[in-house]
């Protein structure tokens, strides 16, 4: 075989070939981000990024960061939680055996279950 088969003509127009292919693709990934961009003041980019970045709600943020009691924040999820162990002490005070053969069965599941 020759030695200068690499600087054939058919092969350096192969490689042309394919570096035209490679600007066109890059070039074409560009214009289709700058049209779903435009009219934007952000430069365009090629990759997609997931991450958020911060909260949406500054006021809320600021409550969280002042007084990060749950309760003081959502009273209305406080008072629901008290209702439904109302709800269950009202049970157990009906039906004391019930509630002991349940709580017994959930001991027993939790503890085979270890």
């Amino acid at each position: 075989m020759p030695d200068n088969a690499s600087k054939s003509p058919a092969v350096e127009s192969l490689k042309q070939e394919r570096a035209r292919q490679r600007d066109r693709t890059a070039r074409g990934e560009l214009d289709k981000g700058l049209e779903a961009t435009f009219p934007a003041s952000d430069p365009v980019s090629t990759t997609i990024t997931s991450i958020p970045s911060g909260r949406a709600d500054a006021d809320m943020a600021e409550q969280v960061r002042v007084n990060p009691d749950p309760t003081a924040l959502a009273p209305e999820v406080a008072k629901d939680a008290g209702t439904i162990l109302g709800d269950i002490r009202t049970l157990v005070r009906k039906r004391p055996l019930a509630a002991v053969g349940i709580v017994a069965a959930a001991a027993y599941l939790w503890g085979a279950s270890r």
